[in-house]
């Protein structure tokens, strides 16, 4: 029996509409959480600023003579 393209479309299309119905179910999230979780630039961004940070801390511990005042 051959697979016509009707066939695959309802089944995609069923597959569809259980994964809705079943996100439906799931609580919602609370208020204090964000709702998308962090692109993933976002994260290699962040990643690189703090490594970034404690090259220069190291390389400022390193010099000896400089202290931080704030």
């Amino acid at each position: 029996m051959t697979r016509t393209r009707a066939f695959h479309r309802f089944h995609r299309w069923t597959a569809k509409m259980r994964r809705r119905h079943r996100r439906a179910w799931l609580p919602e999230p609370p208020e204090a959480l964000p709702a998308v979780a962090a692109r993933g630039a976002d994260l290699r961004l962040k990643a690189r600023q703090v490594e970034q940070l404690h090259d220069d801390l190291d390389w400022l511990g390193d010099a000896g003579q400089v202290t931080l005042q704030f």
